[in-house]
């Protein structure tokens, strides 16, 4: 049976909708000021008037770009009112602003195209779902109208510079998310199966743009782009689930340590960086700032990443769920906002990604374009001597010593470059692919030079930036792991400080014809008619006799705990050589560790024989029959129990006696805030029936910090009249904006009323605010 896209099918079904529906129509929270949000933007009012359309839009430089902006915003936002409310008239707007685009656009330039159509994707495509899925008003020409606008028009804008020649790490994230989603609308199957795979094999822009512990590409670069991969991943992967598609399983459930990476560290927890990057560049250091909280703290992802692991697959994500406390609400994740989730996917099958094994004999080699004297290559103890001439590997020279096995296929060599002769300022040892050992074949080649840097090259295939993305230096520490690989038609070049925490930071394709043998192994060059004697160590190759003799494995190079519910989850980067990992716990700092899991043979493990309350500290050693590692970095953690909000369906009051400003301290939302005028009051929730509160949260507002609560009583009561003070607190401080606080009671008992009796704030002399108090109780 041929397969048949669904709609709608970019992260809410047609039975998500109905839900949303019902919440809204009932008042519930957080989804009705959510929903707010879209109802209060200019571009949902039945009075906006559209900026387009255009026959021509361009970013950078920018031409007609805010017009079309906030006409695609105006589509989403007119398509949900049209929805939630009913009225027909949003609909008809909404349809209008869409069907002008499609029939007036007709070029989408610039050189940075793809990044508004990945920005704006979701809007655009799901409000054009919504109307084609909901609306009555909609014609089937009138589908066939956007399908057009979209395969003409902004597909090719999505991907201007050719077959999987996308941007680095979000930029070529954003371009796949907006071909996805297209793809969907536009039923169009083969397009939707190439994102698929290029997302899953892409390494310096998909899911493989990323390293064990969870970090990706930008992750180093700011927070701001950082989230913005994570995003465009997400939303790709939501969509495909939509299709029966679960690329959230990829790569040890790699979603979730990307989005527990970047809540851990913007919820600034202690978190040590490991170098990492992409073709843009590499990163020995974090240079970006935690705490970052753009884009509603990373709603919308951090929302999906919840649902897709938490509710449907069961598993634990401690600090997203933790950001999500003081999280706000906004008009484009409250969508995605949901209590459970059995819908099911399928992973798809395996990929072709090729292996690699050590080789100890077999290489063949060969003087390349006149390289003289005739070079060697000997092998002992593990180690590669490679002595070359030749007069440089760069664009047009190609003179050499190669040490190589034709292989057929997809394929892959790693080394350690350990030594290099200084012979000359431009001498390099390396590994390099080429489709052919004639001077000037098209190559790659990824080296270090003299001054221990990693430089790379690909000449004659093609490379997005072109010659300063192929031909470049990168600063990468002290050690100088290469590696190139081979899958199809895509040739990428990466670079690691351990060998296996590998970043792509070159990325080329060979053009047509595509051979299926190509030339793999290691390059020496002298620039000189002396050999350079070069040392390479860890060679491993895709056809490898797996003869060298096993190292011990180096400790892995970080090891990340969560505080979990009864479970402590834990990731770690990966060794090299490794075949199996102990894991050690100890109830205090230092030790001694006992081994809780030994022969884990991949990078993560969930310790779930831990009490709740106890901080445990953890380190992870590498084994393999040679012997094992020291122990990686110690991390800690301390399991909480998972409480409930039941600040929800009951009565809030305050002292003002002002309920439609109190019931925003408890509508599960930070964005709406409680004001309260005056410098001591109190803030009540009536739960209209009694709960055993064990903790309850303070959570600051956006405000300026006089504002904030300073000194209170938390109190409780039967009757509304006879308080009890179950906490007291003073000279409170929030160090950011949206923080949140929590306190745990120390003698809890059922009450039915709750209050926060506030006796003093930071400093204002009018104002007093608080963004949310939550009530919570342990519950099965």
């Amino acid at each position: 049976m041929a397969r048949v896209i669904k709609h709608p099918g970019v992260g809410v079904s047609l039975s998500d909708l109905a839900t949303l529906k019902t919440y809204i129509d009932q008042g519930r929270e957080p989804w009705t000021s959510g929903f707010a949000q879209v109802a209060g933007s200019p571009q949902s009012r039945l009075s906006y008037g559209g900026y387009g359309p255009f026959a021509k839009v361009s970013r950078a430089p920018d031409e007609n770009l805010w017009a079309w902006r906030n006409d695609m915003v105006a589509i989403s936002n007119l398509s949900l009112m049209w929805y939630f409310t009913r009225d027909e008239r949003y609909a008809e707007n909404a349809s209008k602003f869409l069907l002008g685009w499609a029939n007036t656009h007709t070029e989408f330039s610039g050189r940075e195209s793809m990044l508004d159509l990945g920005d704006y994707a979701l809007q655009f495509v799901g409000g054009a779902e919504i109307l084609r899925t909901t609306w009555p008003g909609w014609k089937e020409a009138d589908t066939a109208t956007v399908k057009k606008y979209f395969k003409d028009v902004l597909m090719p804008a999505a991907n201007p510079y050719g077959e999987s020649m996308f941007g680095a790490a979000n930029k070529g994230a954003l371009s796949v998310a907006a071909l996805g989603l297209m793809a969907i609308y536009n039923d169009d199957i083969e397009t939707l199966d190439r994102v698929v795979y290029q997302t899953r094999t892409l390494a310096h822009i998909g899911l493989r743009n990323s390293n064990d512990i969870g970090m990706l590409g930008d992750y180093l670069r700011d927070q701001g782009h950082a989230y913005g991969q994570l995003k465009s991943l997400t939303v790709l992967a939501e969509a495909l689930w939509s299709q029966g598609i679960d690329i959230y399983s990829d790569l040890d459930n790699r979603l979730l340590a990307a989005g527990e990476y970047f809540a851990r560290v913007n919820e600034r927890v202690p978190t040590t960086a490991l170098p990492f990057g992409t073709t843009d560049r590499y990163y020995l250091t974090d240079v970006t700032g935690h705490g970052w909280d753009g884009a509603n703290g990373g709603a919308v992802a951090l929302t999906q990443i919840y649902n897709a692991y938490v509710l449907r697959k069961g598993l634990q994500a401690p600090f997203i769920a933790q950001r999500r406390l003081r999280m706000p609400v906004d008009g484009g994740s409250f969508m995605f906002l949901r209590e459970a989730d059995t819908s099911r996917a399928t992973p798809p099958p395996a990929l072709p990604i090729p292996s690699a094994t050590s080789i100890t004999l077999g290489f063949s080699s060969v003087d390349i374009g006149g390289a003289s004297p005739a070079g060697s290559a000997t092998y002992a103890d593990g180690k590669w001597n490679v002595a070359g001439a030749g007069w440089g590997i760069w664009d047009a020279l190609d003179s050499s010593h190669f040490v190589y096995k034709a292989l057929t296929g997809n394929s892959t060599i790693i080394a350690k470059v350990e030594s290099l002769e200084n012979t000359h300022p431009s001498a390099v040892a390396g590994v390099m692919m080429r489709t052919s050992l004639e001077p000037g074949a098209p190559r790659a080649w990824m080296a270090m030079n003299y001054k221990s840097e990693v430089v790379q090259n690909m000449t004659k295939l093609a490379v997005y930036g072109g010659a300063n993305y192929a031909n470049k230096g990168v600063s990468a520490g002290p050690t100088h792991w290469v590696k190139l690989e081979r899958i199809g038609n895509i040739i990428t070049g990466y670079v690691s400080p351990d060998g296996t925490n590998w970043a792509a930071t070159d990325v080329g394709r060979i053009v047509a014809p595509v051979p299926d043998t190509i030339y793999v192994g290691m390059v020496v060059s002298s620039v000189t008619s002396k050999l350079n004697n070069s040392v390479f160590s860890n060679v491993q190759i895709t056809g490898g006799d797996g003869g060298a003799p096993a190292v011990i494995p180096a400790a892995p190079a970080m090891l990340l705990a969560s505080p979990g519910d009864g479970a402590v989850p834990l990731r770690w980067q990966a060794s090299f050589g490794a075949t199996g990992y102990t894991v050690g716990r100890s109830e205090f700092s230092g030790g001694p560790y006992e081994a809780i899991a030994s022969g884990v043979t991949g990078s993560s493990y969930t310790d779930t024989s831990v009490t709740n309350g106890t901080t445990y500290y953890y380190t992870v050693t590498a084994s393999n029959s040679a012997g094992t590692s020291g122990r990686s970095p110690m991390d800690s953690a301390t399991p909480v129990r998972t409480m409930v909000n039941v600040a929800t369906g009951g009565t809030a009051t305050d002292s003002a006696g002002n309920a439609t400003q109190a019931k925003r301290a408890f509508d599960r939302n930070s964005l709406s805030q409680w004001l309260y005028v005056g410098t001591a009051g109190w803030l009540q929730y009536d739960l209209g029936h009694p709960e055993r509160v064990q903790r309850y949260s303070v959570t600051s507002t956006t405000n300026p910090v006089p504002r904030d609560p300073k000194d209170w009583q938390f109190q409780a009561s039967n009757d509304g009249t006879t308080w009890t003070t179950l906490d007291t607190q003073n000279d409170q401080a929030f160090d950011i904006r949206l923080g949140l606080k929590t306190y745990t009671i120390a003698n809890p008992a059922a009450y039915r009323y709750y209050r926060l009796n506030i006796t003093a704030n930071n400093g204002d002399g009018t104002l007093t605010d608080l963004a949310e108090l939550g009530l919570f109780v342990s519950k099965p």
